[in-house]
């Protein structure tokens, strides 16, 4: 893929103490990638999810053929990005709250020369409940009772903060390395 080392630098000049490992998964809204950072003998890990305002250049173009002017496209998509930042300071207000993915820090940059942002989310790195099920092949009957009250404790938080989750699947819940 052709972007991929152009994301990966990128990523490196926001974060340049952060090193982009390998893109770990993509879905409608961007591609997620593991990164590490060294520090006196200490390896931390992290997700980040990278997310394109238009998505491609395709998108644009929709947008143009439905008869939108620059103006009118740059109002819709700066309304887009807009969404993801009140999303995700509203996951910053989260953090720390158990079951529920913690966000570590984000970037919003607007592109030059063309409508667009890319949005750089850090976020705590965490194994999706797909992969750790390819590796284990089964949960126990206690730790499906655990994953069962977990995920509706997270749903009551998501209730709390008047959140409607709107994509609870397999590939959406996961699991934590320092989970008993």
């Amino acid at each position: 893929m052709e972007e991929e080392p152009n994301m990966t630098q990128e990523i490196e000049k926001i974060w340049p103490e952060w090193k982009v490992v390998e893109r770990i998964g993509s879905g409608a809204y961007g591609s997620v990638y593991k990164a590490v950072r060294s520090d006196h003998n200490l390896t931390s890990s992290a997700a980040i999810k990278v997310i394109s305002i238009p998505k491609d250049a395709s998108e644009m173009e929709s947008l143009r053929s439905d008869g939108m002017t620059q103006d009118g496209t740059r109002t819709y998509l700066q309304g887009i990005v807009d969404d993801f930042v009140n999303e995700i300071q509203l996951m910053e207000t989260l953090k720390g709250i158990q079951n529920i993915v913690s966000v570590e820090d984000y970037k919003v940059v607007e592109r030059t020369g063309e409508i667009g942002w890319d949005i750089y989310i850090r976020m705590e790195l965490l194994t999706p409940i797909t992969g750790y099920l390819k590796q284990n092949k089964s949960f126990t009957r206690r730790e499906i009772i655990r994953l069962g009250i977990d995920l509706c404790r997270a749903l009551e938080v998501c209730q709390r903060y008047n959140i409607i989750h709107r994509d609870i699947k397999p590939a959406n819940i996961f699991i934590s390395e320092t989970e008993d």
